[in-house]
């Protein structure tokens, strides 16, 4: 297991400041009995044991999809971990940023992906956002990453392949949280 806890409580003193940190949510999406559609889960329960700043949620979506989403009000940065199909050899990660007017954009590339879902959420991701526009709680800035799944079959296991490259998810997901408290 990478232990990056270090470099993150490092950046507490950082975001200790006078002005009010930026409220960031970590989002782990999927279902945890097909195997490595539930990658967002195992992630977002490894990011749960880490000692994270105050100003970080992290939430185990599970199946309820982004709806999460709606409940939150004044988010500067989200991250969403889920399984995402692009083709390619299972474990390859995807990395996806939006941020001001290209928050717009992400429902119009997730709703012309008619052939191949991208995201196994990609109906609730598209209907969760187009809702937070609608109520003006679409956050600042939105960062999928998406792991390209192995095996979405009966099975509470990840695959070898997807399994190997959670610590390198859980590094990346750092690296944001990180990236937005030293932005403050």
């Amino acid at each position: 297991m990478l232990d990056t806890r270090y470099s993150i409580l490092d950046t507490r003193q950082a975001s200790s400041g006078k002005h009010q940190a930026s409220k960031i949510l970590v989002l782990g999406l999927g279902n945890m009995l097909l195997k490595d559609e539930g990658i967002g889960v195992h992630v977002a329960q490894k990011l749960q044991e880490q000692n994270l700043p105050d100003n970080v949620e992290v939430i185990d979506g599970g199946t309820a999809g982004l709806d999460i989403l709606l409940s939150q009000k004044g988010l500067d940065k989200l991250v969403v971990i889920d399984a995402m199909r692009a083709g390619r050899k299972p474990g390859t990660i995807y990395k996806a940023r939006f941020k001001g007017k290209q928050r717009g954009q992400l429902t119009k590339i997730f709703a012309g992906q008619k052939d191949s879902k991208v995201s196994l959420h990609q109906v609730g991701l598209i209907d969760a956002l187009a809702a937070a526009e609608k109520i003006n709680c679409v956050p600042k800035e939105i960062v999928i990453i998406g792991v390209e799944p192995g095996k979405v079959d009966c099975g509470l296991e990840l695959t070898e392949q997807v399994k190997r490259m959670v610590p390198e998810i859980i590094k990346k997901v750092l690296e944001e949280i990180k990236d937005a408290i030293y932005r403050e």
